[in-house]
């Protein structure tokens, strides 16, 4: 199954426990009063048991709206590092490329001592500590915001 399918599905069942009322534990239904599909019972026994999201009581179910809440905030903490980690690899290869070009208009300049040459390895010079900054500064960010990834991935 495709995971988009799978978080359709997951999207599903969780309408039809808020549809229903099935909420609490005092408000749980059997899974066929909530007009869930029988492979529910064996989901529940594997992957979808262990999130918590669903809580079985004496054969009935009901939704846990906090424990869906802090997956949620769980899957939002970890999508915002994933894009800092991109944002951090690409800030790296650009700060590569423009280290080779400007140690390549070194070599260049040496060999040839024109002033446009020393313009444009200024340019690459200062673009390269405007980089270094900037990825200095996704770093300080990243590791503030790590705790609260670290918690909530504990929870």
């Amino acid at each position: 199954m495709e995971r988009a399918e799978a978080k359709r599905r997951l999207f599903e069942i969780i309408e039809k426990f808020r549809e229903k009322g099935a909420t609490s534990p005092d408000r749980a239904m059997t899974p066929e009063e909530l007009g869930l599909p029988p492979w529910f019972k064996h989901l529940m026994r594997g992957r979808l048991g262990k999130l918590g999201i669903f809580v079985e009581k004496d054969g009935k179910y009901c939704l846990s709206e906090e424990r869906l809440k802090q997956l949620e905030e769980q899957r939002s903490a970890m999508e915002e590092a994933r894009h800092a980690r991109r944002n951090l690899f690409m800030l790296r290869i650009v700060r590569l490329t423009i280290g080779i070009l400007f140690i390549s208009l070194l070599l260049v300049n040496i060999y040839a001592g024109e002033p446009r040459v020393r313009t444009v390895y200024s340019i690459l010079l200062i673009a390269l500590l405007a980089i270094s900054v900037l990825q200095l500064y996704y770093l300080t960010r990243v590791r503030k915001r790590t705790p609260d990834i670290q918690g909530a991935l504990k929870k």
